[in-house]
């Protein structure tokens, strides 16, 4: 098939369509305005300017002449009046049209209210004819009604079309089980119900109440379901006041309220969509930050490491070899007993050196985050410590998969745990120290408690040196904090997060 023939048939296809739809249309704004011209403006004006907003502008030609050949058809049948008036204003609503299609926005919350605003203009130059006329007033309270109620109602059927991938039609798509979505559709059909009762269950003076009440389900579908589901709600409650005239006779009452309740779903749609894309936004900027971070804590681990590793080289040989000369000058002159004490001496000195230097390399990079798993290092730590010397009972349990930490959060939670423990044996005063650390949904807790004196009242927590270890939690989106009401007890919550 030669593409020309292919477009030909889509052009075709949309010239009846677009009749058949407008036509039903107009048969409903007659029922409501019960007169021929005037119900052009309502519904069909609103189809048409909803799909000139989201077609391309190669149908826009056929969208109006369909329009036209509808309204001199109309014109033969019924006595269509002001016919010249009706086909000038659809030419000159082309103009809002024209200018809002050359900005194509990529956010939806910027798409709404560019497209309100375009409807709005659309339905003051629609009306712009009529200058001088009494119905005036009458044809801009239509043309706003019929656009903001039917234009937003395409563009949420236009972006499902668009946004949806479409597969071929075949024996593995007809297999595959439909999805109805059933939570989506109950929650539908109750916030239909709800809009009919409220516009056919409720006593005759209060009807007038109830277009407030409609502003319940909009609320309620754009929380939910974003602008879409503001629409979505919008439609509906059309649907139910159109069907309320058929017991209250408020035609002007019914426009207003088509007016208002299309405007409050625009608009608080547009809000909340406004509000979900900054909030994504936000997350994401978290997670890249988190991402960073992580980043961050990893090389400074591996820097520490790298420091380490030289230090324990270096400095070790170095120490080995002024021991070794040490040894050597008091064999060299055994009888002298000065050169004999400084021998010893110098060795004396080399090995607190060593000594200190070993503490700093464990301060630096602890070896056993390298040889043992995290609950193993942390049991050593312990040992290290030497609690049970210092009259300090201990006790570690320990529920943690460390295959669903990352390097950061594992070398985290053994700092945290090193900094606790030295805190307790320098300042707390303690003959007890619990660490607990397990699972829950998708944190991660640690809770190092002891029964020490706590906090000195005034000194701040600075002094307990977790200040640097608060700031790394929260660079990987936890928190720590530090309670002194009995004893000390420092809490710690990460978010876990699966390899």
């Amino acid at each position: 098939m030669s593409p020309l023939f292919s477009r030909l048939i889509s052009v075709v296809a949309s010239f009846f369509l677009f009749s058949a739809a407008w036509f039903c249309l107009w048969s409903i704004s007659l029922h409501l305005v019960e007169r021929p011209e005037l119900a052009v403006l309502l519904f069909p004006f609103g189809l048409r300017l909803g799909l000139m907003l989201q077609c391309p502008r190669s149908y826009w030609p056929v969208l109006l002449a369909a329009e036209w050949v509808m309204l001199l058809w109309l014109a033969k049948a019924v006595s269509l009046a002001h016919l010249p008036l009706l086909m000038a204003g659809g030419v000159l609503t082309l103009l809002p049209v024209a200018l809002i299609s050359r900005f194509r926005h990529q956010r939806d919350w910027r798409t709404l209210l560019s497209q309100g605003a375009a409807l709005i203009a659309a339905a003051l130059l629609q009306s712009l004819p009529w200058a001088g006329q009494a119905e005036m007033l009458n044809t801009l309270l239509l043309t706003l009604t019929g656009g903001l109620t039917l234009a937003p109602t395409c563009l949420v059927f236009w972006h499902y079309l668009t946004r949806t991938r479409w597969q071929p039609l075949g024996p593995s798509l007809i297999s595959q089980p439909v999805n109805w979505r059933a939570r989506h559709l109950v929650w539908y059909l109750l916030l239909f119900v709800i809009s009919l009762w409220l516009q056919l269950g409720l006593p005759a003076e209060l009807s007038r109440f109830t277009p407030f009440c409609l502003a319940l389900p909009i609320i309620a579908l754009a929380w939910h379901y974003g602008w879409q589901g503001a629409l979505i709600a919008t439609l509906m409650n059309a649907i139910a006041l159109i069907a309320s005239q058929t017991w209250h006779d408020h035609p002007v009452d019914l426009l207003l309220s088509l007016l208002a309740q299309s405007l409050t779903g625009l608009l608080l749609g547009a809000g909340i969509q406004r509000l979900r894309e900054l909030n994504h936004s936000l997350q994401s900027e978290l997670a890249r930050n988190r991402r960073l971070a992580e980043r961050l804590v990893e090389t400074e681990e591996s820097v520490r490491q790298e420091v380490a590793r030289e230090l324990h080289d270096d400095i070790g040989q170095t120490i080995t070899a002024i021991r070794t000369q040490a040894g050597i000058v008091q064999r060299v002159a055994p009888d002298n007993s000065r050169v004999i004490q400084s021998g010893v001496h110098i060795e004396q000195l080399s090995l607190g050196v060593y000594d200190a230097v070993r503490r700093l390399l464990g301060r630096l990079r602890p070896r056993q985050l390298d040889d043992l798993s995290l609950e193993q290092a942390i049991r050593c730590l312990m040992r290290e410590m030497e609690l049970e010397d210092a009259g300090i009972v201990s006790h570690l349990h320990w529920r943690i998969d460390e295959t669903l930490l990352s390097e950061a959060q594992r070398v985290t939670l053994f700092r945290i745990c090193q900094e606790a423990l030295n805190n307790v044996v320098k300042h707390a005063s303690a003959s007890a120290v619990i660490l607990k650390g397990w699972q829950q949904d998708d944190r991660l807790l640690l809770v190092i408690e002891d029964d020490g004196c706590g906090l000195p009242p005034g000194s701040g927590q600075q002094r307990f040196g977790l200040v640097g270890m608060r700031e790394r939690v929260t660079a990987l989106g936890g928190s720590l904090t530090l309670s002194c009401t009995h004893g000390t007890r420092v809490s710690v919550h990460l978010p876990l997060r699966a390899v």
